[in-house]
């Protein structure tokens, strides 16, 4: 299904003229060794404003930008406490045009790592994380970005080249500021732009409010031993949800999950952690969705059967689909695999 949804997950994984990918399984969870690739936004649209880029000039050499840390430690550790927190908002100028929508959970996912992560499906999402590590010129805060398109990895990493108060600007590991320049600035606490070049030319402009706060753990990073370049993400848990509905699909069609923190109602106007969609067959009474590398802790869980699959692109259900229970409460365990039942019991 080639929806704007799905051309606004696999935008930030993949862009045509990219260096090499990895390829991985179909599934999500394998952690394949890891490629320089373009970094990214998200996706979704609204009317873009100025970005508080600095607008001091990064290093451009293919050897990367210098380190910024300094004496006191690393530089920049605050942009952490700032981006803690569940983000929503459009996306525009990216390659594939406006997306009006994007949610990312920033929570810790360990001591001293970041993360979040969006779904298309098992084949494409992607991911955010900030954390400490040390690419050749000692411990420097790093953004690391990245995700599944159609199986294939991309997982770039762009260290802290300048900051302020109100901004931080992070360029390609490797390549320097004239492959990948990313900014991230805040108007006020809960405004975030995040402003994204790709070889000098625009590649996504996110921007989003803070709509739940998330607290992280005291103090954090908890240890500011740097990681190494490629390490991998930390251990995270899943969750199985096993849908089930009583009429066999007449035609193909698509089951959505969707988790908040915050009670959703029909109208889907809550703001979702995590979502994604799994394939509804024709004949089906049934579907499997496995939501990988969540945050664990309590969520609300509401299922969409989309049966004439359009959901992608209105973001929410329309006549003809049908809806579980909704606000499910489910607890996702701290590791290994959460099983949770859903059933679809009204059509609309």
């Amino acid at each position: 299904m080639r929806t704007r949804l799905a051309s606004c997950l696999l935008l930030l994984a993949a862009c045509p003229g990219d260096e090499a990918t990895t390829v991985s399984s179909a599934s999500s969870t394998a952690e394949p060794p890891t490629t320089e690739a373009p970094t990214t936004g998200t996706t979704s649209g609204g009317a873009p404003t100025s970005s508080t880029t600095s607008g001091t000039e990064g290093p451009t050499s293919t050897e990367g930008p210098t380190s910024t840390t300094g004496e006191a430690g690393v530089e920049g550790l605050e942009l952490m406490q700032r981006m803690a927190g569940l983000w929503s908002g459009p996306a525009s100028m990216t390659p594939l045009g406006t997306f009006p929508l994007m949610n990312m959970d920033v929570r810790a996912a360990s001591g001293d790592v970041l993360f979040s992560r969006v779904d298309l499906d098992a084949n494409n999402s992607l991911r955010f994380a900030f954390e400490v590590a040390d690419h050749g010129a000692g411990p420097v805060l790093v953004y690391r970005n990245g995700g599944y398109f159609l199986g294939l990895l991309r997982d770039s990493r762009a260290v802290l080249t300048e900051h302020d108060d109100s901004s931080w600007r992070f360029c390609s590991a490797t390549k320097g500021c004239e492959y990948i320049d990313a900014t991230f600035g805040f108007d006020g606490d809960d405004h975030l732009i995040l402003d994204v070049k790709v070889k000098g030319v625009q590649h996504v402009y996110w921007d989003a409010l803070r709509e739940e706060t998330r607290a992280l753990p005291e103090p954090f990073p908890a240890d500011l031993e740097p990681l190494a370049p490629d390490a991998p993400f930390p251990a995270m848990p899943s969750l199985k949800i096993d849908v089930g509905w009583a009429a066999p699909l007449e035609e193909e069609g698509g089951v959505w999950a969707i988790l908040t923190t915050e009670p959703c109602d029909l109208q889907f106007t809550c703001k979702h952690s995590r979502s994604l969609l799994g394939p509804a067959t024709a004949g089906s009474t049934s579907a499997s969705l496995l939501i990988d590398q969540l945050h664990p802790g309590d969520y609300k869980l509401t299922v969409v059967l989309d049966r004439n699959g359009n959901m992608a692109e209105t973001l929410f259900p329309d006549a003809g689909d049908g809806v579980s229970v909704p606000n499910q409460a489910v607890k996702v365990a701290p590791s290994g695999e959460t099983s949770v039942k859903a059933t679809i019991l009204v059509d609309l």
